[in-house]
């Protein structure tokens, strides 16, 4: 079982961190928006019940995206398919902005939390307290625009990434996403 990356395709490592942090990202983007959006309407209760669901998610997807970034540094590259010069700046610029969105919100989401004056409650289960004794308005206010400017990365990256992925399957038919669903025979 190939479990790292050769220059011929992605092990399963590699592969399940991928979806792994997808589905978890994805799932920090809609309750995050979800709980912007109730806070605009005004819808308090809302807003601080998806906020605490953003923030466990967070917190228990946490190592799953960091194994995820590190990964993708440590292991090999496959060999990326023939294309443009201008796509293959594009892709791998792409994928260089979503590892680095993700490290960004890894960080600045606990620190905005802490900064704030409050601890990181998980599920009602346990809570990890602030490393600050009071609220930093200033760090918390630098943490909530490096939240926002990498959330609005994450969303652009993200688009780039399927548009990218959907470019391979319907016009190239290259076989590239087949890489990503599971490791080569080869």
């Amino acid at each position: 079982m190939q479990w790292m990356n050769t220059k011929g395709g992605y092990g399963w490592l590699a592969i399940a961190l991928h979806w792994l942090a997808a589905i978890a990202v994805i799932a920090m983007l809609v309750t995050g928006f979800q709980a912007g959006f109730a806070g605009d309407a005004g819808d308090r209760a809302a807003r601080s019940a998806l906020m605490g669901l953003h923030i466990s998610i967070g917190a228990s997807v946490i190592l799953i995206l960091l194994a995820r970034v590190v990964s993708s540094y440590l292991q090999p590259r496959p060999t990326p398919p023939e294309q443009a010069p201008f796509l293959q700046f594009l892709s791998s610029a792409t994928h260089q902005v979503l590892l680095l969105a993700i490290l960004l919100q890894v960080v600045s989401g606990p620190l905005a939390v802490w900064s704030g004056g409050r601890a990181i409650h998980v599920f009602d289960l346990f809570s990890l307290p602030s490393p600050f004794a009071a609220r930093n308005q200033g760090i918390h206010e630098i943490a909530e625009t490096l939240h926002a400017i990498g959330r609005w990365a994450l969303v652009g990256a993200i688009s780039l990434h399927v548009l990218g992925a959907l470019k391979h399957v319907i016009i190239d038919r290259d076989g590239v996403m087949r890489r990503i669903l599971a490791p080569s025979k080869s």
